[in-house]
């Protein structure tokens, strides 16, 4: 004996809701990624800058700095 459903696309509007969010989770675990790597990107970056900030002051001390400040 068939059944008639109480709630007619309930089925269908619950599925419809797990597949968003789903897609939300996706989404959201991208952009986690995709910020992470900005943030290490950041961090790289910012040791080279330290490393040439560091070259170019080592040089200048062993050039001298011209004449010393009255």
């Amino acid at each position: 004996m068939n059944r008639i459903p109480l709630f007619p696309g309930r089925a269908s509007r619950h599925r419809s809701a797990a597949l968003r969010l789903r897609a939300a989770r996706r989404c959201f675990d991208r952009s986690t990624v995709a910020l992470r790597k900005a943030a290490l990107d950041h961090i790289d970056d910012q040791a080279l800058i330290g490393t040439m900030l560091e070259a170019t002051l080592a040089r200048i001390a062993a050039q001298g700095s011209g004449p010393a400040p009255r």
